[in-house]
């Protein structure tokens, strides 16, 4: 069975709150990047109405700035930030070569 830290009474905020869930699911970020997953996969399928490198692109843009905002408040690190920027510029690629196709 496994034990857990009590929070301490200086919890007041809610980042607090996700501060300490983060580091009760390893400490490694896992809520944080749970977070960013859950993130794409629903703004990945929302618009999947449209093409695929929209949807794309669309899902990697909203994901690459909701780490922008759990950066700041340190729920994941500086690799995973990274992961979503490549993420977003690997979109832009595709959007581009669809943009390319669409025109020839």
């Amino acid at each position: 069975m496994a034990t857990v830290d009590y929070p301490g009474n200086n919890m007041t905020s809610i980042v607090d709150l996700i501060d300490y869930v983060n580091n009760i699911t390893g400490g490694i970020g896992l809520f944080g990047i749970g977070m960013l997953i859950i993130i794409f996969f629903v703004s990945f399928l929302s618009t999947k109405a449209y093409t695929f490198s929209r949807a794309f692109g669309f899902a990697s843009f909203l994901t690459m700035i909701s780490g922008i905002f759990l950066r700041f408040l340190g729920l994941i690190n500086d690799a995973v930030f990274f992961i979503t920027v490549v993420l977003f510029v690997i979109s832009l690629i595709f959007l581009i070569g669809e943009d390319r196709y669409a025109q020839t």
